[in-house]
């Protein structure tokens, strides 16, 4: 299936998707009891956009247990990474995605041991639809951490075209399921 009709058949399904908030604990549920998020000193959580999965819980539970936490900004054709704490003031931008301020600590990828990467639609062999700008996969090209995606199961498809260039992420964490890719 081509990207366009999969983004366009999981946007009508997670519309009609019922019970969301008790996915959204499920699927939160699952990824705080990973090794890989319990071991992870660092993560980077990207905060959610339009109808993925809430992450702000996940934010929250990393700061409770002392973890840095770091957040993506696209500058020009690159994503770049900075330390959010919970009394920092972010702002949305263009597309609406609340991001950081440009006074924020700028901190290296690398520096997260777990990133959670967004996506639309997703593979079980770990490849990912994203919004189509290909920012995670210019930012995840170097990066050797857990790369770690929350979804709910509607956002599974069997198949859709990938690329070249495309990153698949390591694991999958769905309100039913976590997929080791």
């Amino acid at each position: 299936m081509d990207k366009q009709e999969a983004r366009r058949r999981i946007k009508d399904r997670l519309d009609r998707m019922e019970n969301r908030a008790e996915k959204e604990r499920l699927i939160h549920e699952h990824v705080v009891l990973l090794p890989e998020w319990q071991q992870a000193t660092c993560v980077a959580i990207t905060l959610a956009f339009r109808n993925e999965c809430d992450t702000r819980m996940l934010i929250e539970r990393a700061w409770q247990e002392d973890k840095t936490v770091l957040i993506p900004k696209v500058t020009g054709e690159e994503m770049v990474f900075y330390e959010h704490k919970p009394e920092d003031v972010l702002q949305h931008n263009q597309m609406g995605i609340a991001e950081p301020i440009d006074s924020a600590r700028r901190v290296s990828l690398d520096q997260a041991e777990l990133c959670l990467v967004p996506g639309r639609a997703y593979r079980r062999d770990g490849y990912r639809l994203g919004w189509g700008g290909g920012y995670y996969d210019r930012a995840l090209m170097t990066y050797s951490g857990c790369k770690l995606s929350i979804a709910f199961s509607e956002q599974l498809l069997s198949d859709f075209d990938v690329e070249a260039f495309d990153i698949p992420v390591d694991l999958i964490v769905t309100d039913q399921e976590v997929i080791r890719c």
